[in-house]
């Protein structure tokens, strides 16, 4: 009987794989697990659950597939353009709510014009995107540059950080519709988890470390530090998420920069940090790739 409650337990835990995986190497897996001799155990190990859920996240990010590099690249860049178009648009909703919050209902079809179209149009493109229409998204991202433009600069002339998101995106579309045969979509509903994953790291405290006294910083560090450390634990079985982290770090440098151009990044060292970021992930995801490549071989 214990074995049974086992047994199910662990295939409860089997749900983190991908379906096919699971029809494919499901059973071998439990009987791994179960072994020959009697269990009286009806939970699996702390260090098993572990596992398992690192190996679901390998599997995600291509570690089982004949070309794990061209999974990596090509599904990072979908989640990246999916990251950075989710981030864009919660960035715009958040200004939107405080913009009717300090005065917007004085002028409310000011504020839909302003920042309403940009909002619609992202979120249009991210559902599209999300859904897996990439032509669809492509062409929705790009007339969230445009149409919200033409209607109002504001969000142009401000320089503001959701105006660069389809920008950033549009190309990392484009890209994706020439994805080769032999690597596979992202998985909808894993595309959407890695996604929030990675605006959760845009939602830790760090700001809070600027404060003037200890006992407010200490709630920040603590936060930030294990917020970064489950990231990265998550990214380093799952590498695609340090490529779809990217361009929402570019969104933050090109935010700083206010116009975006390079040049500026003398003037501006507050935007060095993102960049240097940006550029840590991407070793990072190569070095893992070729890692593991050569262990496989």
């Amino acid at each position: 009987m214990s074995t049974d409650v086992l047994e199910k337990r662990y295939r409860t835990l089997l749900r983190a794989y991908p379906a096919e995986y699971r029809r494919d190497r499901g059973d071998e897996l439990i009987d791994t697990l179960l072994g020959d001799e009697p269990d009286t155990r009806r939970w699996p190990t702390v260090r098993q659950t572990v596992a398992l859920l690192r190996g679901a996240l390998r599997v995600y990010g291509g570690s089982t597939s004949a070309r794990p590099t061209a999974v990596l690249c090509w599904q990072g860049m979908h989640l990246g353009a999916l990251s950075v178009l989710a981030l864009g648009a919660l960035i715009g909703l958040d200004d939107l709510v405080e913009a009717f919050q300090f005065g917007g209902f004085l002028d409310p079809l000011s504020v839909l014009r302003d920042q309403g179209i940009f909002e619609v149009m992202m979120l249009l493109a991210l559902v599209a995107l999300a859904a897996g229409r990439l032509r669809a998204a492509a062409i929705l991202t790009m007339a969230a540059v445009v149409v919200p433009t033409a209607a109002s600069q504001y969000l142009y002339l401000n320089g503001m950080p959701q105006w660069w998101a389809p920008i950033v995106a549009l190309p990392l579309i484009l890209i994706g519709l020439r994805r080769p045969a032999d690597v596979p979509p992202v998985n909808r509903g894993n595309a959407v988890l890695a996604a929030m994953f990675v605006l959760g790291l845009h939602l830790i405290p760090a700001e809070g470390l600027r404060n003037y006294y200890l006992s407010d910083q200490l709630p920040a560090i603590v936060l930030t530090v294990l917020g970064l450390a489950v990231f990265l634990w998550v990214a380093s079985a799952d590498q695609r998420l340090l490529l779809a982290a990217i361009p929402t770090l570019l969104l933050g440098s090109l935010y700083q920069l206010r116009i975006g151009s390079t040049s500026e990044l003398l003037h501006r060292p507050d935007a060095l940090p993102s960049l240097a970021v940006a550029v840590a992930l991407a070793l990072a995801a190569v070095v893992a790739t070729l890692q593991r490549q050569r262990t496989r071989a």
